[in-house]
């Protein structure tokens, strides 16, 4: 009787889809710049702390000096892989808000009387990556928030008003002076 031995390893990872965070993001920035034909440009700005890689992806319009920091992601400094995601802080105001959670009366009362602490839970961080296609996956629903259009749209429009076409005359106006 034969063994047959298999390739156990996942379909991942192969020589030619193994992309580092930083070429992923300095890929989009280019894009961005490519999509808005020049008039936001996009940076991915590395910085080393204590025990990781903060990789900062930045958005400017140099015509209005506006420069916003959209989301960063951070990994080891000896490792690439796994990689954190840090999306935007939603800091929109409450009246700009998609959706606002209004406590019932019971909660606002059981908040304000007492506290209730927790012995503790684990949280799943869904913004952990371990290869380059989740880390893509990632990167392309960050881009896709409320938040970082609204960011994105907003800089363009400081960037350069367009001119805006010539009206024509209403009925009421013609003929007079």
């Amino acid at each position: 009787m034969s063994t047959i031995i298999r390739d156990l390893w996942p379909e991942d990872i192969k020589s030619e889809e193994v992309i580092s965070p930083q070429a992923i993001l300095e890929y989009q920035a280019k894009r961005l710049e490519a999509r808005t034909n020049g008039r936001l440009a996009a940076h991915v700005v590395r910085s080393a702390a204590k025990d990781r890689m903060v990789l900062g992806f930045e958005v400017e319009s140099p015509l209005a000096g506006s420069r916003v920091r959209l989301f960063a992601a951070q990994h080891r400094l000896d490792f690439e892989y796994p990689i954190a995601v840090i999306p935007p802080d939603d800091s929109l105001p409450e009246y700009l808000r998609e959706r606002v959670y209004r406590p019932s009366m019971a909660e606002a009362l059981a908040g304000a009387a007492y506290r209730v602490t927790s012995s503790g839970e684990w949280v799943e961080n869904k913004w952990v990556a371990s290869s380059p296609a989740e880390f893509s996956k990632m990167v392309q629903d960050v881009l896709a928030q409320r938040a970082v259009k609204a960011t994105v749209l907003s800089l363009l429009s400081r960037a350069a008003s367009p001119e805006l076409p010539e009206l024509p005359p209403d009925d009421a106006n013609r003929g007079q002076p």
